[in-house]
């Protein structure tokens, strides 16, 4: 048996020998487009890096913007509630003076009612003595 495998890699010396150099230019072809592909991912991860850049300084400008406006709403949230507080003491005082304008309506009418009462009563006196 070894020796038919051995005369068999005899016969196939000159084979081989004439597949050496295909097989070192396919190699070579291959680590080029390898070299290439590479070169390519390389430009493309640079072009990447760029473009994050660029976003992560956008992102930076509208995270500043954002806080700044956090600053704005909280200030306008503040006076919110001030302008809130002192609409509902407003409507309090408002209910008050209703209340005593009211009380005070009637009052000035209980009194016309009887001045004219008194003005009346004093007609008659006055009539009745003549």
């Amino acid at each position: 048996m070894w020796p038919k495998a051995i005369s068999s890699l005899i016969e196939l010396a000159p084979h081989v020998a004439r597949l050496v150099p295909m097989a070192d230019r396919f190699f070579n072809s291959k680590s080029a487009e390898a070299d290439a592909s590479r070169t390519a991912m390389e430009q493309m991860a640079e072009g990447l890096r760029g473009d994050l850049g660029q976003v992560t300084a956008s992102h930076a400008g509208l995270y500043r913007q954002l806080n700044d406006q956090s600053v704005q709403l909280s200030a306008v949230a503040a006076d919110v509630r001030a302008v809130k507080l002192s609409a509902d003491s407003l409507e309090a005082r408002i209910t008050r003076l209703e209340t005593q304008t009211t009380r005070l309506t009637q009052l000035v009418g209980l009194a016309l009612l009887l001045l004219i009462a008194l003005c009346i009563v004093s007609v008659v006196i006055l009539m009745h003595d003549r």
